[in-house]
């Protein structure tokens, strides 16, 4: 019965997917509840796919959703990786806010790659290293710009013009560093 609704909300009857989220929202908010032990949350996790759901436009739908037969498992998937995104995204902002290190790999090589990044990071003027950090601590563009007080076109600017001062400072450690061997 699902996946007959299914079709019908593919072929762009939006209407349709009430018959979807009604048999399958709670076992959908019991699979979110086992990842991020938080019924608010959860819902927050679950109610937000359906959304994102009715807001992907009708050649999408049609591309990418039509050859789906088992919408459960597609719609528990989904709902797995955003708990688990959810998850990475508060333990990244619990680093940032405690100022622990970001930069933590066990590849020795990858770890002086990264102190070199940190130490490019740093070369940032204060304003532009925040903003890095924050996004680097997978905080979203609008969070960030609700945090600072800006649009998210101006944090947006930003992050570019940043990361263009990033490169331009890692591109001159690469070359101070060759020219010490």
């Amino acid at each position: 019965m699902v996946e007959k609704h299914w079709e019908k909300f593919i072929n762009g009857e939006n209407d349709a997917l009430s018959f979807v989220y009604e048999p399958l929202f709670q076992p959908l908010l019991f699979i979110a509840i086992k990842y991020v032990k938080n019924p608010e949350i959860a819902q927050d996790i679950t109610s937000e796919l359906f959304v994102s759901l009715l807001e992907t436009d009708l050649n999408t739908r049609q591309s990418k959703w039509s050859q789906i037969r088992d919408i459960k498992a597609f719609l528990s998937t989904i709902i797995k990786c955003r708990a688990i995104d959810h998850i990475r995204m508060h333990q990244n902002r619990l680093r940032i806010l405690q100022k622990e290190p970001i930069f933590q790999q066990e590849n020795q090589d990858l770890i002086l790659d990264l102190e070199h990044l940190k130490l490019c990071i740093d070369a940032l003027p204060n304003d532009e290293k925040h903003l890095i950090e924050l996004h680097l601590a997978g905080f979203k563009n609008e969070e960030i710009a609700e945090q600072k007080n800006y649009t998210e076109k101006t944090i947006r600017n930003k992050l570019s013009a940043s990361r263009k001062k990033l490169i331009y400072i890692w591109k001159n450690l690469i070359l101070v560093v060759l020219c010490q061997l």
